[in-house]
């Protein structure tokens, strides 16, 4: 019986499965809430609810006057624009808790929309940011 003849060059080796169990990586998304100044707090405290586990304040100052104010429905100028990374797949039930705390809380309301974020450097800083808690060999803490 003749000899199957092996086509592959010697430079080229069989490669074997790993057996390794990785995490689903889920898309971010960045998440802006500009909201009144006194009410940053409640506004940090809900969106921890999502598994937001960094989220960054920035304070500032309007520039509208009273009279543009009233038209708006906005009682002060100072705002504050929370930053909090997302995960993906919390942005919808997040806007939908904040879209319900603008429309009952008194003096509470605000804009949030959200930026895609496409990339990111490293393994743990996607941990942080995507809240997520497996290891890089695969187990749970």
């Amino acid at each position: 019986m003749p000899k199957k003849e092996n086509n592959k060059p010697a430079s080229v080796k069989e490669q074997k499965p790993i057996n390794r169990q990785v995490s689903l990586v889920r898309k971010l998304k960045i998440l802006i809430t500009i909201v009144d100044r006194s009410k940053t707090l409640l506004y940090l405290d809900l969106l921890e609810q999502f598994e937001v586990n960094v989220q960054t304040v920035l304070y500032g100052k309007g520039t509208a006057n009273s009279q543009m104010l009233s038209i708006l429905g906005l009682v002060e100028s100072d705002k504050s624009a929370i930053i909090s990374w997302i995960r993906e797949d919390k942005v919808k039930d997040a806007l939908e808790a904040l879209n319900e705390k603008f429309n009952k809380v008194k003096n509470g309301k605000g804009v949030a929309y959200t930026i895609p974020l496409d990339s990111i450097i490293g393994v743990s800083a996607y941990q942080l940011l995507s809240n997520d808690r497996t290891l890089k060999d695969g187990g749970k803490k």
